[in-house]
């Protein structure tokens, strides 16, 4: 009798053990759905950056410009981008512009006209009247004849100002492009 007493009680541990476990798979099973219903509803699952400064876009009108005594020079703006800069304590130190922009030289093979936009005589006119120069250069502003080539400049602007137009300069001629 004791033998069949512990076959039982044997039994229903096992039973109940078995039952206990189908019951976890469950509710994991449940909780994947859940994850996958929620990836699926768009919400967006991705960690958010906190600590990113706080940037904004601008556009030039127009966003193309002739330069030069000859027209030889196109300019076309693609992208300007500012971000604000600020210490540890949150006070705003100033922002930076960067403008993406391309350079086409209109002149013919025959002509060979070459010249560069430089940098260091392009000036951005600020809201308190003000003018600033570039602080950083990349890419190449003096395409060969018939060609285009892409540059990036960068200006510092300083605290509690914006961007109010943009000068080129080529060649005794100047152009300028309004940011708004």
């Amino acid at each position: 009798m004791k033998k069949q007493f512990l076959t039982a009680a044997l039994f229903c541990s096992l039973a109940l053990l078995s039952l206990s476990s189908c019951n976890n798979d469950k509710k994991d099973k449940d909780g994947e759905n859940n994850v996958e219903a929620t990836a699926e509803s768009g919400e967006n699952t991705e960690a958010k950056t906190e600590n990113a400064p706080e940037s904004y876009k601008m556009t030039a009108s127009p966003d193309t410009a002739f330069l030069g005594k000859e027209r030889e020079a196109l300019i076309k703006i693609s992208d300007i981008q500012v971000v604000k800069l600020m210490d540890a304590d949150g006070k705003s130190t100033g922002s930076e512009l960067t403008v993406k922009f391309t350079v086409t030289n209109k002149s013919t093979i025959e002509k060979q006209k070459y010249f560069t936009v430089g940098s260091s005589d392009a000036r951005l006119e600020l809201d308190n009247g003000n003018s600033v120069p570039t602080s950083n250069d990349t890419g190449n502003t003096g395409p060969s004849a018939e060609s285009t080539s892409e540059a990036t400049w960068t200006f510092e602007m300083p605290a509690d100002t914006k961007a109010k137009k943009l000068n080129f300069f080529l060649n005794g001629t100047r152009v300028g492009v309004n940011l708004d």
